[in-house]
């Protein structure tokens, strides 16, 4: 199992697919902070990177979710192309170590670029227009660290997908599905309170309960103002750990139980 890590390892180092697209998300991300914190069209001006992250609660997730699509994408599938799998089995290794050594580096490294991803926003808005009074740092803090355990649910899921597709092509579409269809799931999540679906989770998270009210300027006209709640429902704390360790588990396993029975062709 080590070892095949370590040839995964090698083939993104080597290949530079990975790397390359990882920097560009990475730049991608960086632009959202800063054009963001530049806007003064929210107020982000006055109210630093928490007003952008009040008004636009998708940003921590939206461009990760299709990033982390991809990279499992490539770490599950890439080989199916040159019948790696077969080589490896041929050369001792059991299809058990194969599946794990693949499905944990996807899922446990896609997890922790993807947050890193998520967490770039929050820190070029933080340096370029400091964090404002909108929403409470810690709260904010904890929220993003809970989003880990929503993306290593994806993640797993996306594992489960993925060695049933095994195609790294239909996995960037399905990438891409999921990153247009998350605003309108912003509508929906709203009105239910589960939190075993991933998606629903990751915006739980980041949507914030808060009132407006207005007030008209002779030069200006209406000026709107925003009052937020970040503080996090213990709920949704607890939802969030139990339901992703158990949901996380259960896709490890019905993926295995899929590979388990491929025949390899």
């Amino acid at each position: 199992m080590k070892n095949i890590m370590k040839s995964i390892w090698y083939e993104i180092y080597h290949r530079k697919t990975l790397v390359i697209l990882f920097g560009a998300f990475a730049a991608l991300m960086a632009i959202t902070g800063f054009s963001g914190t530049a806007d003064a069209t929210y107020g982000f001006e006055q109210g630093g990177v928490s007003d952008m992250l009040a008004a636009h609660p998708w940003v921590p997730y939206e461009f990760p979710l299709l990033f982390l699509t991809i990279f499992v994408g490539y770490v599950c599938c890439e080989d199916y192309k040159d019948k790696v799998a077969n080589y490896e089995i041929l050369f001792g290794h059991s299809r058990k170590s194969i599946y794990f050594a693949r499905s944990l580096m996807a899922i446990i490294v896609g997890t922790i670029l993807s947050m890193l991803l998520g967490f770039l926003p929050l820190l070029v808005g933080n340096a370029l227009a400091g964090w404002g009074d909108c929403l409470v740092y810690e709260d904010i803090l904890l929220r993003y660290l809970l989003l880990g355990l929503p993306y290593l649910r994806l993640a797993a899921f996306l594992v489960m997908i993925a060695f049933l597709v095994k195609s790294p092509y239909l996995m960037i579409g399905i990438g891409i599905i999921l990153s247009m269809m998350i605003g309108g799931l912003a509508d929906m999540v709203r009105h239910s309170s589960s939190v075993f679906v991933s998606l629903f989770n990751m915006i739980a998270l980041t949507e914030y309960e808060g009132w407006s009210s207005y007030n008209l300027d002779p030069t200006i006209g209406t000026i709107r103002y925003y009052a937020y709640d970040s503080t996090i429902p213990a709920g949704l704390v607890s939802g969030t750990i139990i339901a992703s360790l158990f949901m996380t588990a259960f896709y490890l396993f019905m993926g295995y139980a899929l590979f388990r029975r491929d025949e390899l062709n």
